[in-house]
C-alpha cells in the first residue's frame, strides 16, 4: 500500500524528482539509460545514431519487454526506410494547409459542445469537453462511424491504461492480458472497417490508406490496422491531456489566466508554453544504433535511452524561471512534440484544437473555476500525463 501511495505522489507532481534527474544528467535504471537535460535530449532525438529498433545482434542489450510481444509495425516504432514509407503515406493528411482549413469545423464542434454544457453550470472538463473535441476530429478524419466511436475510445484508453500504465494491484501478466485483449478487439474492428472502405470508398484517411500505393506498394493488412490504431490513439489521447493540463496550469497561475482572458491573441504563444510547462507526453524511448557518447558516457548499440521530456522542458539552463508558467515567454521550443524524423505528425492539429478549445472556453465561461484543483488525481503512467477528471463549475 505504501508503494502505491508513493507512486501516486510521484505522478501527481513528478517535477521535483525531475530536478534530481537533471542533476544526474544520464543514469541507468532497470536496464535502460535515462536522459533528463534539454540539450542531451535534443541531441538524442535529432541524431541518426539513435533509432527505434536495435541493430541485428544487439537485442540482448534492450530491457526485457514485460508483455513479451513484438513491437507493432507502426510509424512510431520503425526506422527508415519503413518509417519513411509509412509516414509519407499519412503525412499529406496532416499538412499545414489542410489542418488550417479545419479550424471552422473545430470551432463549430466546440460551439455545439458548449451550447449543451453551458446551461448545466458544472462538468468534468476532461470527460465532457476535452475528450470529445480531438476524439471527434480524428474519428471524422479516419471515417469511423458515429455509433462505434464511444467503444473505440474505450478500447484506446484500455490499451494505454494496461499497456503503458502501472497498476500495483495487478502483476505484469494480468496487465498484458488486458492490453492484448483490447488491442485484438481494436484491430479486428479495423480489419472490418478496412473491408468496408475497400467496397465503399469514402472521403476519409482510412480509405486513402486502403487505396494508397507508392513506389514500394500498398500497406499490408498489419501495417494498415496498426497505423490506423496509432493515429486514433495519438490523435486524441495527447490532446485531451494537453487541454486539461493547460487549464490546470492557468488556474494555478491566476495572473496568467487573467492576462490570456483579456488578450485572446496570446493563445497561440500560450499553447507553446502549455506544451512546455506540463507535457501530455512525458517520456520517449530511443535505441542506440552505433557507439555514441552522451553526457560523457559511451553508449553501445542496442541500448535503450529514455528521454524524460518533462524534465527537459523545465531545464533552468534553457528556460528562465522554468518552474513558472509564462504565456509570453520569449523562448518556448519545448521537447513535448519530439524531434528529428519522428517529430509529432499531428502537432499542428493538436495546437489548433487546443487553441480553439481553450480560447472559446475562456470567452464563453469566463467565471469557470476548478473545484478540486488541490486534489487532482493522475494515472500511474510514466508516458502520458493528464488529470483523470477535472471537475468545474460556473
Amino acid at each position: 500500500m505504501f508503494a502505491e501511495q508513493d507512486l501516486q505522489s510521484f505522478f501527481k507532481d513528478p517535477y521535483g524528482a525531475y530536478a534530481f534527474a537533471r542533476e544526474a544528467r544520464l543514469f541507468k535504471r532497470d536496464g535502460a539509460w535515462y536522459a533528463a537535460r534539454y540539450n542531451d535530449i535534443d541531441f538524442i532525438l535529432k541524431d541518426r545514431r539513435f533509432g527505434k529498433q536495435p541493430p541485428p545482434g544487439t537485442e540482448h542489450r534492450l530491457p526485457p519487454r514485460p508483455d513479451g510481444d513484438e513491437e507493432p509495425r507502426n510509424m512510431l516504432n520503425l526506422d527508415p526506410p519503413d518509417h519513411t514509407r509509412l509516414r509519407g503515406l499519412v503525412a499529406k493528411a496532416f499538412n499545414a494547409k489542410r489542418i488550417a482549413a479545419m479550424r471552422p469545423a473545430v470551432q463549430r464542434l466546440v460551439n455545439r459542445l458548449l451550447d449543451t454544457l453551458a446551461p448545466r453550470g458544472a462538468m468534468d472538463v476532461a470527460r465532457d469537453y476535452a475528450y470529445p473535441i480531438p476524439a471527434t476530429i480524428i474519428a471524422d478524419m479516419l471515417g469511423i462511424p458515429d455509433a462505434d466511436r464511444e467503444h473505440f475510445g474505450f478500447l484506446s484508453n484500455e490499451i494505454i491504461r494496461w499497456g503503458t500504465g502501472i497498476d500495483p494491484s495487478l502483476d505484469q501478466k494480468a496487465r498484458h492480458r488486458k492490453a492484448a485483449a483490447a488491442r485484438h478487439e481494436f484491430d479486428a474492428y479495423l480489419r472490418e472497417l478496412a473491408e468496408v472502405k475497400r467496397n465503399a470508398p469514402a472521403d476519409d484517411l482510412t480509405t486513402d490508406l486502403v487505396r494508397a500505393e507508392d513506389e514500394h506498394g500498398a500497406l499490408d493488412d498489419e501495417e494498415l490496422t496498426q497505423n490506423v490504431r496509432l493515429l486514433f490513439m495519438a490523435g486524441h489521447e495527447t490532446t485531451v491531456n494537453l487541454i486539461g493540463n493547460a487549464l490546470v496550469a492557468l488556474h494555478r497561475h491566476p495572473a496568467q489566466l487573467a492576462r490570456l482572458t483579456a488578450d485572446p491573441a496570446l493563445m497561440p504563444k500560450a499553447v507553446e508554453e502549455f506544451l512546455r510547462f506540463d507535457s501530455s507526453v512525458q517520456q520517449l524511448p530511443r535505441v542506440v544504433q552505433e557507439p555514441v557518447e552522451v553526457a560523457g558516457q559511451w553508449l553501445e548499440p542496442g541500448e535503450m535511452v529514455i528521454c524524460v521530456l518533462g524534465a527537459a522542458n523545465r531545464d533552468p539552463d534553457v528556460y528562465e524561471d522554468a518552474e513558472s508558467l509564462d504565456i509570453e515567454r520569449p523562448f518556448v521550443r519545448s521537447k513535448s512534440l519530439g524531434g528529428g524524423i519522428h517529430f509529432c505528425l499531428g502537432a499542428q492539429l493538436a495546437r489548433l484544437e487546443t487553441e480553439v478549445a481553450l480560447g472559446t472556453l475562456l470567452q464563453r465561461l469566463p467565471n469557470l473555476e476548478l473545484t478540486e484543483l488541490d486534489d487532482l488525481e493522475y494515472p500511474l503512467n510514466p508516458f502520458f500525463r493528464g488529470p483523470t477528471r477535472l471537475l468545474a463549475r460556473w
